[in-house]
């Protein structure tokens, strides 16, 4: 599921990246003022620069991820190749232009959960939510992926008001929210009236055009276990 969340977010990686350019080099005010202290060729230098640093960090965070994927059969060997993209990842979350710094830190939030360690998971995660520069798209996958990582705490209260207002929002998210407030409805703990709701989340999910094919399939899947789909 964790690579559905990235599939997902590569599109908006590039509009991100996109949104990220204009920002910093957008407003023809102070672009006209800029181009009378350094000239029209200082500028484009600086433009150049700024997709040239984006380029060498989308390279590189898209190297790591393929040795992070590609098979080791020897354990000793995918431990080492693994410490080495992590230290790739934080160096990018650290200092890379772009989108490129949110993804590589949401992507080694979610291999410290993997690895077990879920307080360092939920650091990163609350570090992209904080930050004052990450583009919403990549906020968003951040506390929806935090939201996820308690959905079996003792107290879903907050975690509940956290996907409710995920869902609440149209954006590429949404779906993936929904389907987080069913599995908290499906819990071991959960009344027969949340059964009922998630029933009718995991209904709408299925049916749902919108919805990326692995929600849907998910959302099939669990709907059996009431006896049908509806």
């Amino acid at each position: 599921m964790a690579d559905e969340f990235f599939s997902q977010a590569q599109a908006e990686m590039r509009a991100a990246e996109l949104r990220a350019t204009a920002r910093r080099f957008g407003g023809v005010a102070a672009g006209v003022a800029i181009i009378a202290l350094i000239g029209v060729g200082g500028w484009q230098w600086q433009i150049h620069r700024h997709h040239q640093a984006q380029a060498e960090a989308s390279g590189r965070y898209y190297t790591a991820m393929e040795a992070l994927q590609a098979p080791q059969p020897d354990a000793a060997a995918r431990a080492s190749s693994e410490k080495t993209q992590e230290a790739v990842l934080a160096d990018l979350a650290g200092k890379a232009p772009g989108a490129t710094r949110e993804f590589a830190a949401i992507r080694l939030a979610q291999l410290h959960a993997q690895s077990g360690d879920l307080a360092a998971a939920r650091s990163g995660w609350q570090g992209v939510i904080d930050s004052r520069d990450a583009d919403p798209v990549f906020k968003a996958l951040a506390r929806l992926l935090l939201l996820n990582s308690h959905i079996d705490d003792a107290n879903p209260a907050e975690t509940r008001k956290g996907f409710e207002l995920l869902a609440a929002n149209p954006g590429p998210w949404r779906a993936f929210a929904q389907e987080g407030l069913a599995a908290l409805d499906l819990r071991a703990d959960a009344t027969p009236k949340q059964h009922d709701e998630a029933r009718s989340l995991l209904t709408g999910l299925a049916q749902s055009p919108d919805a990326p094919d692995g929600v849907r399939q998910r959302a099939s899947i669990l709907l059996q276990t009431f006896g049908g789909a509806g």
